[in-house]
């Protein structure tokens, strides 16, 4: 990945499914290596079809997917889907390993929130595997809160435990970004190098 930039998050369009994809494949690979096996791993490659259909509308009509880009460059993604009633729910969150631990994933995180509040969400959801705990504390320090709820599922022939997890949305969009939102900026106007 290129140079470090000012931090700019935008709606992802088709044209960035490959890097949307390499990005989920980078993370996924460093962020699961603790705790499923490295030879596993190295055979995940999400699928960039998957990504070409979700952002041209061809999987879910309600997912919105954003990226944040370094320098026009892509550094990481969100999904979220505001579904039916007051609950949204966010997909995913991908940051590439070498942003980890610069702010890209909770300016993220604030915008999907952000996203959710102003289509009517009051609540949202998320689901992570249990023990990957880098993403955990983020939310975490985010005020999201374990719900009780648990699944159990399949990924590259392993059965995972995902928890979920729960937080209020505020009622108003600028209030509702998490950890880092009460300076009054907003998710795009954040740089890369606050936290």
């Amino acid at each position: 990945m290129g140079d470090r930039g000012v931090l700019a998050l935008r709606p992802a369009v088709l044209a960035d499914a490959s890097a949307i994809a390499a990005i989920n494949a980078a993370a996924g690979r460093a962020g699961w290596s603790g705790f499923l096996p490295r030879e596993r791993l190295a055979t995940f490659e999400p699928p960039v079809r998957r990504f070409e259909a979700m952002l041209g509308g061809g999987t879910d009509p309600g997912t919105v997917v954003h990226v944040a880009t370094e320098t026009e460059e892509i550094v990481g993604f969100v999904s979220v889907r505001s579904g039916e009633g007051e609950v949204g729910e966010v997909l995913s969150l991908y940051v590439h390993p070498s942003r980890w631990s610069r702010g890209v994933g909770r300016a993220l995180l604030g915008h999907a929130l952000e996203t959710l509040s102003t289509s009517g969400c009051r609540e949202a959801i998320l689901w992570t595997e249990e023990r990957n705990e880098r993403p955990r504390r983020i939310y975490e320090t985010a005020g999201w809160r374990l719900d009780g709820a648990s699944r159990v599922r399949d990924f590259l022939g392993w059965r995972i435990r995902e928890v979920r997890y729960r937080i209020a949305l505020a009622d108003e969009p600028s209030r509702s970004s998490g950890a880092g939102s009460r300076s009054g900026r907003t998710g795009s106007q954040r740089r890369s190098s606050s936290g």
